[in-house]
């Protein structure tokens, strides 16, 4: 390995400037390059073929590590990794195959369990919704996690669920969102990339409540957004380029992260919204976590 570790990463669907999946896991590889000086260059999702070549790429340029972000690049990956044994390869948000292969999966369903019970305990007109980006088997997991969670405080709340169907298109989640209360929602949950932030922007023209995903985005509506499930796409981004920094980078090996290792957290209640997350909600929230996070209150994931 040369001295400069070079990295390279195709971004997932919404790409740079989501504030959530692709965001998170670009400030990884700035952190990486602040602490160790390595080398990156990230690729616009495009299409299959296209994508599969950035990959090929930086295999025939001998970048020490190549990651795929998300579900629809781990095919790419796969392929690509099985074509060149000797690079190493990573997939974030999914396993991965392959001897040559490091993966992280999230078990997201610690936080979405806990803000369906949020959801649950704020609402004033009985019904939630929960507005996806693309229909990957990772987003209906969220969905099923956040469901059990409302059902959990009371199952007879309403519970409305749309998709996008596709993570980067903001005005169509702006759209969706406001179908969503203009049914009766008065809080969703967006796990919608790029489209969650229209979804945020109607909650605030709405004046109702939004659970946001990917970072803290308290900040774009202070009085809609209740708080963030943060998924730190960057925690596993670091951990595998200090493994191969280190040489003791495990292909094969698929890592598991929720709050416990750093890949998930919730963004702090703010001021603006206390009265509505009042403090004994909080009290609840935090118990509700600590039974999720001990198996005491255990999430089913299967419909």
């Amino acid at each position: 390995m040369a001295d400069t570790l070079k990295v390279g990463m195709q971004l997932s669907m919404g790409g740079l400037g989501d504030r959530s999946f692709n965001d998170s896991a670009y400030s990884g590889l700035e952190e990486a390059h602040q602490k160790h000086g390595i080398e990156f260059e990230t690729a616009t999702w495009e299409n299959p073929d296209q994508n599969i070549e950035h990959l090929e790429q930086w295999a025939k340029d001998g970048y020490d590590l190549i990651i795929g972000l998300g579900y629809a690049n781990a095919p790419f990956v796969n392929q690509v990794a099985a074509q060149y044994p000797d690079s190493r390869f990573a997939v974030i948000d999914y396993a991965g195959e392959g001897q040559n292969v490091w993966s992280a999966v999230y078990r997201e369903y610690e936080g979405d369990f806990v803000v369906g019970v949020l959801a649950a305990l704020v609402t004033k007109t009985r019904m939630v919704g929960f507005m996806g980006g693309g229909i990957t088997p990772i987003v209906r997991r969220i969905e099923l996690g956040f469901a059990q969670g409302v059902r959990n405080v009371d199952a007879s709340i309403s519970f409305i669920s749309d998709y996008v169907g596709d993570f980067d298109d903001a005005q169509k989640g702006a759209l969706l969102a406001e179908t969503q209360y203009t049914l009766g929602a008065d809080v969703i949950y967006q796990v919608a990339g790029r489209c969650g932030l229209g979804a945020i922007e109607t909650a605030r023209r709405f004046n109702r409540w939004i659970i946001s995903t990917g970072g803290d985005h308290s900040d774009l509506a202070p009085k809609a957004v209740l708080t963030s499930r943060i998924k730190s796409v960057g925690r596993p981004v670091k951990d595998v380029i200090n493994a191969v920094i280190e040489d003791r980078f495990e292909g094969g090996e698929v890592a598991s992260y929720g709050f416990a290792e750093g890949g998930l957290m919730m963004a702090p209640i703010r001021p603006t919204v206390s009265k509505v997350v009042t403090p004994p909600i909080q009290g609840i929230m935090q118990e509700v976590q600590a039974q999720v996070i001990s198996g005491k209150i255990k999430v089913e994931l299967e419909e």
